[in-house]
């Protein structure tokens, strides 16, 4: 009996010591308290200031076949895209501000999902194919100078949550690249930010929603001397031609009319195979000035063939010969001082 009481009297005394044995030691806890407050931080999503920043660039690899008459140009080029939130995927949700002929564009990722950089940064290439619109304004034409226009930003994130940055060199244009018919300028990458006038009836949202947009440009210009050769020098030799209706006796009169008339005829087709080639617009071009110049001078020089006739038919033959000369100096010389003044400005503006 005494026994069987010693021995519950030592496992009495022993159950504090088995009961700190298993509380851990304070040094563990502790160590613990960090690792946890690091995986709370961990699990809290990361604070930002201000839009997420894209950088951007655009590889411009071809131009084809500008249609004057549509305001289309067909682009081909690739657009990068570097970024570090990866819950965004501007590369697919990239769209194109200026489309035309949407349903023949062509988009290719150079990789099927985004390549993570050394830095960190997220990067991807897409190459688009297709044609775009711009409306050219051609008062100047043959002597303006065009931009050829790719505008692209986000469709789903405004521009205070993520923005377009351009990238060191923005951007570069195939050195290979011609395109018949015009120079290239310095291409350049342009960004804004563009509101909408709208809520697309969105009743969630408030008009002006604003989005960051990139803007492809590059200029073009055709070469003055081709063109003037091509497109003025034709009436300069109709005038010419013209010019002989003074240089005849003044009794020769079917045969001025008839050499005003045809001149006429001629400035009048040589008008009609232009506009062929552009757009129907509510305003002059320059080579409209021209032609308008040419009627004048053709009228003109009718209506002095006109007068002359009946100065020899009072029989005042010299002075009708005067008259020839004198109206074939002054028409000249109005003729060729407007050329100068029309041409002059419109290569100044462009």
């Amino acid at each position: 009996m005494r026994s069987v009481l010693f021995v519950f009297l030592l496992l009495t005394l022993s159950t504090p010591c088995l009961a700190e044995d298993v509380s851990p030691p304070a040094e563990a806890t502790a160590a613990t308290e960090p690792a946890a407050e690091t995986t709370a931080a961990a699990a809290e999503p990361e604070r930002r200031d201000g839009p997420v920043k894209v950088t951007v660039g655009a590889y411009v690899n071809d131009v084809q076949a500008i249609d004057l008459k549509n305001h289309t140009y067909a682009v081909d080029l690739y657009v990068w895209f570097r970024w570090r939130d990866r819950t965004l995927k501007p590369d697919e949700t990239l769209e194109f501000v200026n489309p035309s002929e949407l349903w023949g564009h062509v988009r290719t990722k150079s990789y099927e999902e985004p390549l993570e950089l050394p830095n960190g940064e997220l990067y991807q290439v897409v190459r688009v194919q297709g044609r775009f619109s711009r409306k050219l304004l051609l008062t100047n034409y043959p002597f303006d100078r065009q931009k050829l226009t790719v505008e692209f930003e986000d469709n789903e994130s405004e521009a205070g949550q993520m923005v377009y940055v351009p990238d060191t060199n923005p951007v570069t244009v195939n050195p290979k690249l011609v395109l018949p018919g015009f120079m290239l300028g310095r291409p350049a990458l342009h960004i804004t930010t563009e509101a909408y006038p709208t809520n697309f009836g969105d009743i969630r949202s408030a008009a002006g929603d604003q989005f960051s947009r990139g803007t492809v440009e590059l200029p073009i210009v055709r070469p003055a001397m081709t063109y003037s050769i091509k497109l003025l020098l034709p009436i300069f030799c109709v005038l010419l031609c013209a010019a002989l209706m003074f240089l005849l006796k003044p009794t020769y009169v079917d045969s001025r009319i008839g050499i005003g008339t045809t001149s006429m005829l001629t400035i009048v087709a040589l008008q009609m195979t232009l506009n062929e080639d552009l757009p129907e617009v509510d305003y002059l071009v320059l080579m409209d000035k021209v032609y308008i110049a040419a009627y004048l001078f053709v009228l003109a020089g009718l209506g002095v063939v006109v007068r002359a006739t009946y100065m020899v038919e009072a029989g005042d033959v010299e002075a009708g010969i005067k008259l020839h000369r004198r109206a074939l100096v002054g028409l000249f010389t109005a003729f060729t001082a407007t050329m100068v003044v029309l041409i002059s400005l419109a290569v100044i503006r462009g």
